[in-house]
């Protein structure tokens, strides 16, 4: 992939996710057990736009829990913010796999 194709895929991952979501409740649970779950090490996909784009992804979700948090509803609040450090290690998983992709063609 391109620089260019990177950042067209997450232009318009950004642009589905607010379509997708336009009418989401602020109590949607974000967080599941696909996202608590931690990939064993050096296991990883062979797609970079595939992982690209669960960042893409990842970081909208983070993003809009955030915004969730400063709000005044202290039930809210509590429940983004245990959404975000799931998100975060989610976020950094992700990161790792897209280094471990760069890696490999680097050796390969």
């Amino acid at each position: 992939m391109t620089a260019e194709e990177i950042a067209t895929l997450i232009r318009k991952t950004i642009a589905d996710w607010h379509v997708e979501n336009e009418n989401r409740p602020l109590d949607y649970v974000v967080v599941t057990d696909e996202i608590r779950r931690i990939k064993p090490l050096n296991e990883h996909r062979d797609n970079l736009s595939e992982v690209v784009k669960d960042l893409a992804l990842t970081n909208i979700e983070i993003w809009h829990q955030e915004d969730i948090a400063r709000t005044n509803l202290d039930e809210n609040v509590v429940r983004a913010k245990r959404n975000i450090d799931p998100l975060n290690q989610h976020r950094n998983d992700l990161m790792e796999e897209i280094d471990e992709i760069f890696l490999d063609k680097v050796k390969g």
